[in-house]
C-alpha cells in the first residue's frame, strides 16, 4: 500500500470509488462503462468538499465546543473527523472499513473514547455506507454521526437547475427545522405535505432545508425529463439535510443522526439535542445508501 498511501480505490462491474483516508470522503464514484463522474468535483473556490463524514457532531455548537462536567472540548463545524487521517482496518477489491479514534491524536479532544468505523461497500449500482461507533469509555458516551454527499448536479451541460426536483418515494408529512445564518435552531417549524419539490436557483438561499417526520425509506435527486435519478436511504437517520451553495454546481442529501445545536444552547453534551447515546463497551451502527441509478 505504500508509506504515503492517501487514499483508497475500490470498484465493481459498474463503479469506481475513491475514498481519502483524510476525513475517510468519498472523493469520487465514477461509471465504469460511460466514466460519467456522479460526484461534485469539490473545487475549493466553492466548495471543497465532496462527501465530508460528520463526527462526532452535526452541524453546529455553541462557541465551537461542547461541554461536560465543566470541562470545555473544542470541536469545530461538524466535528473532527472530516479532517482527520482514518487507518485502513480492513481492505477488499469492493468494499474497505476505515478507523479513527477520538483519543488517537489527543485525550483532551473529545470528552469519550470512541472507535469510529466507517464501512464502504459496493453492490450492483449502490454505494453501502456504514458507520460503526465502539465505545471505549467507562461511562455513557454521547455523539452524533452524518452524511454530507455532493452530488454532481446538472448531471449534464444540457440541463440546469430548473431540470430537477427532489422526490421522495411517497406522500409525506413532513416538519421542516429553521435555522439561523449560522445554523443554529430556532425552535421553529413548519408543515409540508408532498411527495417533493423542484429545485431553482434561490432553493438554498437561507442556507439548508432540513426535515424530520419522513416515513418513506429514501429521498431522490431527479432530473425531471429523463428520469435519471440518484438515490439516497433514510432508514435509521431522522434527520434530512437538503443543501447547496446556492448557484453552485452541486446539491447535498444528508442523513443525520444528531443536528446543530437549538440556538442559546449552553449545557451539556447529554442534553444536546438529538444526541445519540452509547453505553461502555456497547456498539452503534447505522448504514444508508446511494443508488447511481443512470
Amino acid at each position: 500500500m505504500g508509506l504515503f498511501m492517501s487514499q483508497v480505490t475500490i470498484q465493481n462491474q459498474n463503479l469506481q470509488v475513491r475514498i481519502a483516508l483524510l476525513g475517510a470522503e468519498v472523493r469520487s464514484v465514477r461509471n465504469r462503462v460511460s466514466n460519467h463522474e456522479y460526484m461534485w468535483n469539490g473545487n475549493p473556490e466553492v466548495w471543497a468538499g465532496i462527501s465530508p463524514v460528520l463526527f462526532p457532531v452535526v452541524g453546529k455548537t455553541t462557541a465551537n465546543q461542547v461541554k461536560l462536567a465543566g470541562e470545555r472540548y473544542s470541536l469545530g463545524n461538524h466535528g473532527f473527523a472530516r479532517h482527520s487521517v482514518f487507518s485502513i482496518f480492513e481492505n477488499k477489491s469492493d468494499e474497505v472499513t476505515l478507523l479513527l479514534n477520538t483519543w488517537a491524536a489527543d485525550t483532551k479532544r473529545y470528552p469519550f473514547n470512541l472507535d469510529f468505523f466507517v464501512n464502504y461497500k459496493l453492490i450492483d449500482k449502490t454505494l453501502h455506507t456504514t458507520y460503526t461507533v465502539h465505545s471505549l469509555d467507562q461511562q455513557t458516551a454521547y455523539f452524533s454521526v452524518g452524511a454530507h454527499p455532493a452530488f454532481a448536479c446538472p448531471f449534464d451541460d444540457k440541463h440546469q437547475i430548473t431540470d430537477y426536483e427532489i422526490r421522495f418515494e411517497q406522500l409525506e408529512n413532513l416538519l421542516r427545522h429553521e435555522i439561523t445564518s449560522e445554523a443554529f435552531y430556532t425552535g421553529e417549524t413548519t408543515e409540508h405535505n408532498f411527495t417533493g419539490f423542484n429545485l431553482d436557483e434561490h432553493i438554498f438561499d437561507d442556507d439548508a432545508l432540513v426535515f424530520t417526520g419522513y416515513k418513506g425509506e429514501s429521498v431522490s435527486l431527479v432530473e425531471s425529463d429523463s428520469g435519471r435519478v440518484i438515490r439516497v436511504s433514510l432508514g435509521g437517520f431522522p434527520w434530512l439535510g437538503i443543501w447547496s451553495k446556492p448557484g453552485a454546481d452541486y446539491v447535498c442529501l444528508e442523513p443525520w443522526c444528531g443536528r446543530s445545536d437549538d440556538l442559546g444552547f449552553n449545557g451539556d453534551i447529554n442534553n444536546k439535542a438529538a444526541i445519540e447515546t452509547i453505553h461502555p463497551n456497547a456498539k452503534w451502527n447505522r448504514t444508508y445508501t446511494i443508488e447511481f441509478a443512470y
